[in-house]
């Protein structure tokens, strides 16, 4: 729904839209993993033990945890993204002539794509593994090389929640002092993203 009201308003395409677009399209992905999860566990109800190797093992547990990992990973890169656009945004408020254009948001997010389909596909080619539980999540940590995508994975991952919280406690504290205050519609965007995010 949210991805259908923001490409279909007449307003204008903004940086922060754009990037919003991007975050609800990676939520729809793992919507379509979680329905894919559940209909499985509906199907296999009280029998999953006759049903396990099939699953784990055959192309459908392979597109599920496809699609969660890369869903997570764009969905993290995203709100990272849209954090540093604010903080920028809130923190260099006067000078209007370095904010970030759409193009740039497009090179952002280009690489967010990459990095997360790269992310969700090493383990369809051999590092790592979805088919060790039945969730179809990258957990084989048998090798080094797995062992090494999946302490990555998470390392990027609290990294991505660490510079969020950095950067809205940054916001917080420019937004509260009132000699470089942002512009309103840049401080009521902050504290919606802020919300979003938490």
């Amino acid at each position: 729904t949210v991805l259908l009201v923001l490409l279909g308003s007449r307003s204008k395409l903004t940086v922060p839209r754009f990037l919003m677009c991007h975050l609800a399209f990676s939520d729809l992905c793992m919507g379509v993993y979680l329905v894919v999860i559940a209909t499985v566990d509906v199907l296999t109800r009280s029998q999953y033990y006759n049903h396990a190797i099939d699953w784990q093992t055959g192309l459908g547990c392979s597109a599920a945890g496809f699609f969660t990992v890369f869903a997570s990973e764009l969905s993290v890169f995203t709100l990272t993204s849209i954090t540093l656009e604010r903080w920028h945004t809130i923190t260099h408020a006067l000078q209007r002539n370095r904010r970030l254009g759409l193009r740039q948001a497009c090179v952002v997010m280009a690489a967010g794509w990459i990095f997360s389909c790269v992310s969700a596909a090493l383990p369809t080619v051999g590092v790592s593994s979805y088919s060790k539980v039945s969730i179809c999540l990258p957990m084989d940590v048998e090798s080094g090389l797995s062992q090494v995508y999946v302490v990555s994975l998470l390392l990027l991952n609290v990294l991505a929640f660490l510079c969020v919280c950095v950067c809205y406690l940054s916001i917080y504290l420019t937004v509260r002092n009132p000699s470089c205050a942002p512009a309103h519609a840049d401080t009521r965007i902050a504290r919606r993203m802020a919300v979003l995010i938490f």
